[in-house]
């Protein structure tokens, strides 16, 4: 009797250290390639225009302007380490439209800040009023989008920020113009308890080594029992 209950704790030991060990290596895993971005801006540029296709609107041409004055900005929160609208020296984005010569009768900014994948940050846009708004409006004729890697945001790893912006150009720049600041958009994977990966796979190996010597105990238990019996 005793020997079986050894048997069911060895098992259950076995199988939580194997668990843990598993779940160690998939936390190491992504680490070691953590500024490897699974997707890009062109995956952006291409979805963004199917979600206004699907919607009876016209595609948004990519302008090499906005690209431009939108991977400025991208560049800029991750250096400076900030996801806003306004920098912490007052600069928006309408400020790189300047910069990248583009002038616009009307102009909006869609920001998003991830870990995950293209088509997260997109569905996140269209499920936010504002950024959908954006994203989908009649009145812009051109788009641009940067990317650039952010690092650690509120307790998660690995970010990206994704600046979208959107114009419809003018002959001339008019000072009253409006201008469609929709908010920051943040599409992050839950958080992972804070405990370091070599820790837990420790732990994990823990358990698998006592779980496997009372496996060892029962299986030399019974094979003594029956040169006995």
């Amino acid at each position: 009797m005793r020997s079986r209950s050894h048997h069911h704790i060895g098992h259950i030991m076995f199988m939580f250290g194997a668990f843990l060990l598993l779940i160690g290596a998939t936390i190491i895993v992504p680490v070691s390639n953590g500024s490897t971005k699974a997707f890009g801006v062109s995956d952006i540029i291409r979805l963004s225009n199917a979600a206004r296709e699907q919607l009876d609107r016209k595609p948004l041409a990519t302008n090499s302007s906005l690209m431009s004055a939108a991977q400025m900005k991208a560049e800029d929160m991750a250096k400076q380490h900030y996801f806003s609208h306004t920098a912490p020296d007052g600069t928006v984005a309408w400020d790189y439209f300047k910069k990248a010569s583009y002038k616009y009768d009307v102009a909006g900014e869609n920001l998003a800040i991830t870990n995950e994948s293209a088509d997260a940050v997109v569905n996140g846009w269209l499920n936010s009023t504002t950024h959908r708004d954006n994203l989908l409006s009649g009145q812009y004729k051109d788009f641009g989008i940067g990317m650039a890697f952010f690092g650690d945001y509120q307790g998660h790893s690995n970010t990206y920020v994704i600046v979208a912006l959107y114009g419809s150009p003018a002959a001339t720049q008019d000072l009253s113009a409006t201008t469609n600041p929709a908010g920051t958009s943040a599409i992050l994977k839950p958080r992972m308890p804070n405990i370091p990966p070599a820790l837990l796979a420790a732990i994990g190996l823990s358990f698998i080594v006592v779980g496997g010597f009372l496996e060892f105990r029962h299986i030399r238990h019974l094979h003594n029992s029956k040169q006995f019996a």
